[in-house]
């Protein structure tokens, strides 16, 4: 599905090039993707994943280029656009591409806040 994009006064941010591009890939495998601020510093693509909308961010890294930020714990670098793509659109990914797996949820994350709270209400 061809998606013809039409600028009026100013050139797209890589930010925005990025993220229009992740979202003509999503729709391409029949996901749902909606670019959203895009006419501001920090546009957010918003894609239909697993029942739910998800965002989706671009943050340039400390060491250089771009990543794609989404839910709690998806990321993965701006370069796998085709493999975040089929990731978030629930297609399987192009050979030899694949999204880093989210952290585990176990035991071993703990919400450091919570475990400190009852101790900073005895100081208080």
């Amino acid at each position: 599905m061809p998606t013809n994009i039409t600028y009026d006064i100013r050139p797209p941010t890589d930010r925005e090039a990025l993220l229009t591009h992740l979202a003509a890939a999503i729709r391409s495998l029949g996901g749902t993707a909606l670019v959203a601020l895009d006419g501001t510093a920090h546009p957010v693509l918003y894609v239909r994943h697993q029942g739910r909308t998800i965002p989706v961010v671009l943050i340039q890294g400390i060491t250089g280029g771009w990543r794609f930020l989404w839910g709690r714990t998806g990321w993965a670098d701006s370069s796998q656009v085709e493999a975040v793509a089929a990731h978030l659109a629930g297609a399987d990914a192009p050979a030899g591409t694949e999204v880093p797996p989210a952290p585990s949820t176990g035991a071993d994350q703990r919400n450091l806040v919570t475990d400190r709270r009852p101790a900073l209400r005895k100081v208080a």
